[in-house]
């Protein structure tokens, strides 16, 4: 099974509006970005990179999932067969 690390940004007891949330949501998918290839130094081979900042289909959840390896080109290779991966 392949390596998983999972990282988590909590606001409680702060009020935000959904427009809050979105732009804190891609601050946050941003750092880890650059964190990952910055700081980390994470050598990544063919990565898929899901994000989701859309309140209707999934409101409890802003974030971004990178997957690499053999699983993330498998990903890949299917989001390909609808043209959107290269």
């Amino acid at each position: 099974m392949a390596d998983r690390s999972e990282f988590r940004f909590v606001v409680d007891g702060v009020a935000l509006s959904q427009d809050q949330k979105v732009a804190i949501a891609t601050a946050i998918q941003k750092a880890g970005l650059d964190a990952l290839s910055g700081a980390a130094q994470a050598k990544l081979v063919n990565p898929v990179y899901a994000g989701h900042l859309n309140p209707t289909l999934r409101p409890e959840w802003y974030g971004i999932w990178v997957v690499d390896g053999p699983i993330g080109h498998e990903l890949g290779s299917k989001i390909n067969d609808i043209g959107f991966y290269q």
